[in-house]
């Protein structure tokens, strides 16, 4: 889908290549009728997180820390970069539902945020 991003989803990834694709995964697969965009920071992993995720996701927007920032650090950058209206902060090792997107989305709609 193109378009500005309605919600960005952003992912930390620290060593995280056995999950990691679960995760990016489950927003693919979202069922909703707005544009997501995909943001992951990587936090200097020594396993192949990175080239997974480089060669798989290509759409993914990979963002490579050369040294582990930490968690909020990387969570603060991919903010910085992110172009949704809404954000939407990813474990790597967390599956989102089919809906989950649709669901947030309807319920900050309904709140007027």
């Amino acid at each position: 889908m193109s378009g500005r991003p309605v919600i960005s989803v952003c992912i930390a990834n620290y060593n995280g290549s056995s999950i990691i694709a679960g995760c990016i995964e489950s927003v693919l697969v979202q069922d909703c009728d707005f544009p997501v965009e995909i943001l992951v920071h990587d936090d200097a992993s020594t396993d192949d997180s990175t080239e997974l995720v480089a060669r798989d996701y290509p759409n993914v927007r990979l963002i490579r820390s050369d040294t582990n920032v930490g968690f909020c650090v990387a969570n603060n950058r991919m903010v910085a970069q992110a172009q949704g209206t809404y954000i939407l902060l990813l474990n790597n090792d967390a599956e989102l539902y089919p809906d989950a997107l649709r669901v947030l989305h309807d319920e900050a709609k309904v709140r007027g945020k």
